[in-house]
């Protein structure tokens, strides 16, 4: 019995059959009559002590002296605790040097508040236990049964102090006395718009429980130190930069030279060495290229995913305007060439089956078959060949040659005059019999129309645009005599056209609904570009007179009919122009994410 009493490491304590309710206060308790206060007082304690309603939850209200004051519920949790009493030696003050026996001496005058402040704290008690191994008492008393927490977030506080309705409001309802709420009353006057009172909402938001954001470290972000023993994070996953001039069409001088900081050849890759002497060759040969011809023009799969890397050692892009995502050889100037016509391109929005069309590669769609006859063309004069595919997502050399006919490459959706073969365009853009001073400008056009004139841009861009539907949607090639109806067009748009646009109709008796469809999206086309625009807003600017006619009822209600649908097809076209400017930009983030140095309209961007 002795070994046993002798192998007792720890007393053994009898635990009253005492009920406890223990609240966690989120704040520091320094007087505990205002933190009850705060918990509803006596009838909130009376609630959470009351055995019959054990899920009972208490309101905890952190400004108790403001009855609109919004509270907070408690988390009611069933535990199984012990609350004990732990009782040390009282504190005298005195001190001596630790873990020696000599008598206490009497320290600095301390306050009674200094004292009973330093024995609250943590350190304290935590050192008195220590101190007093032998010399402490614990008394269990009683279990805890249920933990009240509180773990919600507490709502914004507006501060009604200075509010006259409020304040009227408490003065008068609040106190819940019939003599004094019949003094309470409202302005029904009109036109108070001076010092008027808002009055809060009762809850401001409605999020309670703290939002977990588990931030962490990108797993791809590494730390290195380099010799002088900075320490630096390096994402090992991060792309090479591209440095490719990336210019507006109006910018001022276009780049001669690459860009500054680029790394010098003889420290790049072998591939990509290859690659760059490649594209050099072939910027001998032509001026200016698109994406999709040079990655023909490469042989060998494998060198081709370093073209971007190529290109900005040799050329530089356009981002609008005629020459709109040409890639053209450094130091040369399309707009001051009229030889350049050549390399102006042209950029649609086509719509794939499956996957997306990239801005100049990538993509495909879906080849669709139909078993129809020869005679399902309905009234369209073009060979019916819905039985074989009319589109290919397939790997053709020759995919940035514009044909016009069957199979219509969806490697893409740009294309340079010099790349097009198809004769009824080539007809429009080199017309055997033209004048070269009153077919091209005597100045390029900037923004849109380059050398050619807006007649002659519009009407190619018309056929073009009806040609992809035909084959893509229609599943179908179309005849070039479908549009030998716009080939009388004038090449130039002048003042003396007028808004309507008077040398680009069709006679309304002879001309068919397809054929007057193709006129109206011609004017749309004309109107929806930006040097439309430009001169419509220097007539404005014009003092002009204006003459009046007289016309007919009828004709004036036809004029009318016309005018409303060509002004549909405007605002199409236009809405085509920024639907392709937005995928333009999505695509720019996609495919250049990594470049983060980038000259726009001859400014630069330089990013850490």
């Amino acid at each position: 019995m002795a070994e046993d009493d002798e192998l007792q490491y720890a007393p053994w304590y009898r635990i009253p059959s005492r009920r406890i309710v223990a609240v966690e206060h989120p704040g520091i308790v320094k007087n505990v009559d205002r933190a009850i206060k705060t918990l509803q007082s006596d009838t909130g304690i009376s609630k959470i002590l009351d055995p019959s309603k054990p899920g009972s939850k208490v309101q905890l209200c952190l400004r108790p002296e403001d009855p609109m004051a919004s509270t907070i519920d408690s988390s009611n949790r069933q535990t199984d605790n012990i609350l004990l009493k732990v009782t040390v030696p009282k504190w005298t003050g005195g001190k001596r040097k630790r873990g020696s026996d000599e008598p206490f001496s009497d320290g600095p005058p301390s306050t009674p508040e200094d004292i009973e402040k330093e024995r609250q704290s943590c350190a304290f008690r935590q050192r008195s236990l220590m101190d007093n191994a032998h010399r402490y008492s614990v008394e269990p008393v009683g279990t805890v049964t249920r933990t009240h927490n509180f773990r919600k977030i507490p709502d914004y506080v507006y501060s009604t102090a200075k509010s006259p309705f409020v304040q009227k409001f408490r003065e008068t309802i609040l106190p819940f006395e019939y003599e004094k709420m019949r003094k309470f009353d409202i302005s029904m006057s009109r036109g108070e718009t001076k010092n008027v009172d808002l009055i809060p909402p009762p809850a401001f938001t409605k999020t309670f429980i703290p939002f977990q954001y588990t931030y962490r470290q990108n797993p791809t972000v590494k730390l290195s130190q380099d010799t002088s023993g900075n320490v630096t994070a390096i994402n090992t996953q991060m792309p090479n930069k591209v440095f490719t001039h990336l210019v507006t069409c109006d910018v001022p001088e276009v780049p001669s030279e690459p860009r500054e900081g680029i790394p010098p050849i003889s420290s790049l890759d072998p591939d990509l060495q290859n690659v760059i002497a490649t594209v050099q060759k072939l910027f001998e040969e032509r001026l200016a290229w698109t994406r999709r011809a040079l990655l023909n023009a490469i042989p060998g799969k494998d060198q081709r995913y370093v073209l971007k890397y190529a290109i900005s050692y040799v050329g530089y892009i356009f981002r609008s305007g005629p020459w709109r995502d040409a890639i053209v050889k450094l130091g040369h100037d399309p707009r001051k060439d009229v030889e350049s016509r050549k390399y102006q391109t042209f950029v649609f929005r086509i719509l794939a089956r499956e996957p997306e069309i990239g801005r100049d590669g990538g993509g495909s769609a879906k080849q669709h078959q139909q078993s129809t006859t020869s005679g399902s063309s309905r009234g369209f004069s073009g060979l019916d060949i819905s039985s074989i595919p009319t589109v290919t997502h397939t790997e053709n050399p020759n995919s940035h040659l514009w044909t016009g006919k069957a199979p219509l490459a969806l490697d893409g959706k740009i294309w340079m005059v010099c790349d097009i073969v198809d004769p009824i365009l080539k007809q429009i853009l080199y017309p055997p019999n033209a004048d070269p001073n009153t077919f091209l400008r005597s100045e390029c056009e900037i923004f849109s129309d380059g050398w050619y004139g807006s007649g002659t841009i519009a009407k190619v861009k018309v056929i073009m645009r009806q040609k992809i539907h035909a084959l893509s949607q229609e599943h179908r090639e179309p005849s070039d005599a479908e549009y030998e109806c716009l080939l009388g067009f004038p090449d130039h748009v002048t003042e003396e056209s007028g808004t309507r646009l008077e040398g680009f109709h069709l006679d309304a008796e002879k001309a068919t609904p397809r054929e007057t469809m193709l006129a109206t999206e011609v004017r749309a086309t004309i109107k929806g570009a930006i040097s439309w625009r430009r001169m419509m807003a220097g007539q404005k600017v014009k003092t002009a007179t204006t003459a009046a006619t007289t016309t007919t009822t009828a004709s004036t209600s036809m004029e009318t009919a016309e005018d409303e649908e060509e002004r549909e097809a405007t605002r199409r076209v236009i809405e085509e122009e920024e639907e392709e400017d937005e995928e333009e930009e999505e695509e720019e983030v996609n495919e250049n994410e990594d470049n983060d140095d980038m000259d726009v309209g001859g400014r630069s961007f330089d990013s850490e």
